[in-house]
C-alpha cells in the first residue's frame, strides 16, 4: 500500500480521519472494538501494526498511551507522534477514584484529568484540525484535498453542535447518571449535570454510592447511561432505587456522531425540565 499509514487510539478517532484523510491514508485503530481502555493490553500484532505506521495519533490522555504506545515510539523515532487533543480546555476533577478514610469515616475523592474529550462536539473541532495539520505533513501532495475535507467536515460539526444545543435549549441543567464519567465534556457543552456513579472500573464504598444516589433523585436523574463494558449486576438496584430509564450507549463506537446525537435525544426526550 503505498499510502501512508497512521495508527489511532480508539475508533472515534478514525471515524474523524477518516472524514479529512477520506482514501488517503491507512488507518488503523489501536485498540479494536469491544476493549476497554482502563485495561487493554495489546497482543503483539497491534504492537507490530504501531512499529510499521508513518504516524501515531493519540487521542491524549489514555493509560494504554502512556504505559505501552509511548515505549513503542521510543524505539522508532522515525515515527511522527500527534497529540490530536492538544488545544483542548481540559476538565478536572471529573474522573475521581475514591478511598475510604477509615479514621474520619468518609470518603476522599481524589481528581484527575478527564480523557473522554471525544464526548464533545467543539473539541472534535479542534481533534479534526490537528489530524489535518499533520496529514498535510505525511502527504503535502495532497495538503488541498485533505483542507477540503476538513473545511466541508468542520462546517458540519458546527452545525451539529447548533443542532444539539437547540435540542437541548431548554434542559438546561438537567441531569443524567453515568457509571463510568465518560460524558463531562458533553455535558459542559450543553449546560447539564453528570452523575457518575462509579470510577476507573473500581467499586465505591456503599456510603459513596448511596451519596450519588441521594444526588440524583435530588436532581430528579430519569436517566442512565450504561456502556457495553459496564456490569448490568451494577446498574440494576441503582435502577430500582431512582426510577431512571437505562440507555446503553457505546462512546467507543466508529459512529461516534450517532452515539451523541443518540445521547442528546434521550436527554431531550426523557430529561426532567428546566427549572
Amino acid at each position: 500500500d503505498p499510502r501512508p499509514t497512521v495508527t489511532v487510539s480508539i475508533e472515534p478517532q478514525r471515524y474523524i480521519l477518516d472524514k479529512i484523510a477520506g482514501d488517503k491514508i491507512n488507518v488503523v485503530t489501536f485498540m479494536p472494538a469491544g476493549a476497554n481502555p482502563e485495561n487493554f493490553d495489546p497482543p503483539m500484532s497491534v504492537m507490530k501494526s504501531v512499529s510499521e505506521s508513518d504516524a501515531y495519533f493519540r487521542i491524549g490522555r489514555l493509560a494504554f498511551e502512556d504505559a505501552v504506545v509511548e515505549k513503542v515510539l521510543e524505539s522508532h523515532p522515525s515515527i511522527m507522534s500527534v497529540d490530536t487533543s492538544a488545544g483542548i480546555k481540559l476538565l478536572e476533577g471529573t474522573h475521581m477514584h475514591y478511598d475510604e478514610d477509615h479514621h474520619h469515616g468518609h470518603d476522599h475523592a481524589h481528581g484527575d484529568v478527564d480523557p473522554h474529550v471525544w464526548s464533545s462536539v467543539k473539541n472534535a473541532v479542534i481533534i479534526g484540525r490537528n489530524m489535518y495539520e499533520a496529514v498535510v505533513k505525511l502527504d503535502p501532495d495532497n495538503k488541498e484535498y485533505y483542507a477540503e475535507n476538513f473545511r466541508r467536515f468542520s462546517t458540519h460539526l458546527d452545525s451539529l453542535d447548533r443542532a444539539i444545543s437547540d435540542m437541548l435549549a431548554d434542559k438546561q441543567g438537567a441531569s443524567f447518571m453515568v457509571w463510568h464519567p465518560s460524558l463531562s465534556y458533553f455535558a459542559r457543552d450543553y449546560g447539564l449535570k453528570q452523575v457518575s456513579l462509579g470510577s476507573e472500573n473500581k467499586e465505591m464504598s456503599v456510603k459513596s454510592l448511596s451519596s450519588k444516589i441521594d444526588d440524583a433523585r435530588q436532581y430528579e436523574t430519569s436517566i442512565f447511561f450504561t456502556q457495553s463494558d459496564i456490569d448490568e449486576g451494577k446498574a440494576s438496584p441503582v435502577l430500582q432505587q431512582t426510577d431512571a430509564k437505562s440507555v446503553a450507549i457505546n462512546l467507543l463506537d466508529y459512529d461516534w456522531e450517532g452515539q451523541l446525537i443518540k445521547i442528546a435525544t434521550e436527554i431531550a426526550e426523557n430529561g426532567a425540565e428546566n427549572k
